[in-house]
């Protein structure tokens, strides 16, 4: 069965935002959506439920080679989840890891990737992890993978160019591309195609509505109002505050360079690079 729709970004882009919009564009909702919705709207690829179905023992008990070479059944089961299109969301980079691929193609449908700045990544990783910013910006640069959880199997993100190119490096009629960037400036230019996307005829009301009840204000004070968000591993840290080119007058200029001379190529891709470096 192939109906999965992936949602898929390097950490902290914006995943949950996107989430919340499609959540109230397809239900045309008329207000802001809790978190518990949007984990029923979109289900994380990660979770460890789809995989214990295969194997009861808690998920951290699995080694790597267990996780990946279960991988595609987990796939399976989420495809299950329903008759039509499911999404799942999903940090992992397009890739094979343990023998086994990342995503499972047979399962898939479409994709929509969505692409943020590393500079300002580097702010958001570093208050999510609660490390400083130079161990931010050593993530952003590794090659790094998650470790399996109670609640999560691990995930190979790669560095932030690996995971790009990842997605990127081929252009697909069934891949959407858009930048968390174009969505804070530009909502409605950037998020009326995703509607186009799915060949969903939305009026433009609908999706001015569906960009309102999504800002990062509100979804901030719905995931204060949440259990699900306080009692997952991420805890307060699913949203921090939905902006761009918050690195200018805080990463210093080494630190810029840092970034820049690390992932040059698929920055410039994206319009990234700032003047003078």
């Amino acid at each position: 069965m192939s109906n999965i729709i992936w949602l898929a970004s390097y950490p902290k882009s914006g995943n949950i935002w996107l989430q919340a919009f499609l959540y109230n564009l397809i239900s045309d909702a008329h207000q802001t959506p809790s978190a518990e919705i949007i984990r029923n709207f979109c289900t994380p690829e990660a979770a460890a439920l789809h995989f214990m179905k295969l194997d009861s023992r808690p998920l951290s008990a699995w080694s790597r080679n267990e996780t990946a070479e279960r991988r595609a059944a987990a796939h399976q089961t989420i495809a299950e989840l329903r008759s039509d299109n499911v999404f799942a969301s999903t940090q992992a980079a397009l890739a094979s890891r343990g023998g086994s691929a990342t995503i499972t193609m047979e399962h898939t449908t479409a994709a929509i990737y969505l692409v943020r700045n590393p500079l300002d990544l580097a702010l958001s990783l570093a208050a999510a992890d609660e490390c400083s910013i130079d161990d931010a910006i050593l993530r952003l640069e590794t090659e790094y993978e998650s470790e399996n959880s109670d609640q999560f199997a691990y995930e190979f993100h790669g560095s932030w160019s690996t995971h790009v190119l990842s997605w990127t490096q081929q252009r697909h009629a069934g891949l959407h591309l858009l930048r968390y960037e174009d969505m804070l400036s530009v909502p409605e230019k950037s998020f009326g195609p995703v509607a186009t996307f799915f060949g969903f005829d939305a009026s433009p009301a609908r999706i001015d509505r569906a960009i309102r009840y999504s800002t990062f204000d509100n979804l901030a004070v719905e995931q204060e109002k949440s259990t699900y968000a306080r009692s997952t591993e991420a805890s307060t840290k699913l949203l921090r505050v939905g902006k761009s080119d918050q690195w200018r007058g805080v990463l210093s200029a080494d630190q810029v360079r840092r970034v820049v001379e690390r992932h040059a190529e698929q920055m410039e891709r994206f319009g990234y690079i700032p003047d003078a470096y």
